[in-house]
């Protein structure tokens, strides 16, 4: 679905709103508030409600009193006049939209604030440098072609008004290495506003009308959960904003209406194997969806103890992002490394994949199915539906049947999970296809 823009610096006649006298302003009317919007004296917008719209529609001429042998007064007429060719179904910020007004398919929307982009300008950035080259680089390898490439894409579509989709970047690294600082870099970025959206992704709640007012939708390890239900909402809805184009925007208490925010994610979470249990379980149509870089803890490239030095520290990375930007604009992601979709391929660093996997749920099946099925050197292979090996696994007679009636409380579980084994161990985990049935192979370990 495309917003088309109606550029709000012509005439109120021009861009459609009502004709007030030459002193008042363009005047909107938001109908799920039941307030009206109209511009200040510094440009921007501002919300009214009806007796502050009246005060200022009398201070333009617009007369109070009824004529005689009138039903309503030229003020109430104005009033209706504005209710109702002035509708508007969504006012507000709107993230990656500038100020004005806009049509989205058959309806109107008002766009209140523009991001606060940074302007590109050639220079140097030792300090940022200094500080994403001890982030991001250590003997196994450089992430940084990852951040540049993924940042790049991002503030390119931002500074020219146009939507792009982007993978969710995950940093992964101990307590107090920076993580949290690139995030709000980051923020600064992309039009300096920011959303905590992770009890709606997580499904804890079905209001989201915050987070289409924020370009970066920040998450934290420090308030995220590690129940798999909310895992796998939160996974969902990952692929959800990373590629769908147009989100519905649920106002708590008023009417949802689609909108095409303009997203990024990104996600900070200590390395420590229960932290990383707030990750979502990783499958084949999350896996390309998710940039997944290991932080490490270096000295800062300033003093950080005091206030002051930490204000003076942000104040010299600040000054830094203009630089920063011009050399995002400029630099070229190397062709490998390129992706028709997001413009830049995914990357999973290979020790913080290597430990998600070994918290996943399908790695639980397998030490459940070692336990219970090859607990004697001469066991076999054993075969068949996932059905049956569930119904083993959780019978009366099964020595793991309470930790199997957890892993596996939802339908279909085991046969998921088996087909997860069998992508990462084709050796151990086989699926044969019959005509009406799929059957499993379960060869013992060596």
């Amino acid at each position: 679905m495309s917003i088309v823009a109606s550029p709000y610096e012509t005439s109120a006649v021009k861009s459609g709103a009502v004709a007030l006298p030459p002193k008042s302003r363009e005047v909107y009317f938001d109908f799920n508030r039941g307030n009206y919007w109209t511009r200040n004296e510094r440009g921007g917008w501002i919300m009214m409600n009806e007796t502050q719209i009246k005060r200022m529609l009398r201070a333009s001429g617009v007369s109070p009193n009824r004529p005689d042998g009138c039903h309503v007064s030229p003020l109430d007429e104005r009033l209706l006049e504005i209710q109702g060719r002035m509708d508007v179904h969504y006012a507000g910020s709107l993230a990656g939209h500038h100020a004005g007004i806009y049509t989205v398919g058959e309806k109107r929307i008002l766009v209140a604030e523009s991001p606060r982009l940074v302007t590109p300008v050639p220079g140097e950035w030792p300090t940022l440098g200094s500080l994403l080259d001890g982030l991001l680089v250590d003997g196994g390898g450089d992430q940084r072609p990852y951040l540049y490439g993924w940042l790049k894409i991002a503030v390119e579509a931002l500074l020219a008004r146009h939507t792009r989709p982007g993978q969710a970047l995950a940093l992964c690294g101990p307590h107090d290495c920076g993580k949290s600082l690139l995030q709000n870099l980051i923020t600064s970025l992309m039009g300096g506003r920011a959303a905590k959206p992770y009890q709606f992704m997580a499904g804890q709640t079905t209001f989201n009308a915050d987070l289409f007012e924020a370009e970066h939708l920040m998450i934290e390890d420090d308030q995220s959960s590690t129940d798999i239900r909310a895992r796998r909402n939160f996974g969902a809805q990952i692929k959800n904003v990373t590629v769908n184009e147009t989100q519905r925007c649920h106002p708590k208490g008023r009417q949802a209406i689609t909108l095409n925010p303009f997203w990024r994610i990104t996600i900070t979470v200590n390395d420590e194997p229960e932290n990383l249990m707030v990750l979502p379980p990783m499958d084949d149509s999350l896996e390309d969806k998710l940039m997944l870089l290991r932080a490490f803890k270096r000295p800062m490239p300033m003093p950080t103890d005091s206030n002051e030095e930490r204000a003076a520290f942000w104040g010299r990375l600040q000054s830094e992002l203009p630089a920063f930007v011009h050399f995002l604009t400029t630099w070229t992601i190397p062709a490998e490394l390129r992706s028709s979709r997001f413009g830049i391929v995914h990357y999973h660093h290979p020790e913080l994949i290597e430990a998600i996997n070994s918290l996943a749920p399908e790695q639980k099946l397998l030490l459940l199915l070692d336990g219970e099925l090859f607990n004697t050197p001469a066991a076999g292979a054993w075969r068949g539906t996932a059905a049956k090996l569930e119904s083993q696994l959780t019978g009366a007679d099964s020595r793991c049947a309470h930790e199997a009636r957890k892993l596996l409380s939802w339908p279909t579980a085991c046969g998921v999970y088996l087909s997860r084994l069998a992508k990462r161990l084709p050796e151990r985990i086989i699926s044969e296809r019959h005509e009406d049935s799929r059957a499993w192979i379960i060869k013992p370990p060596r």
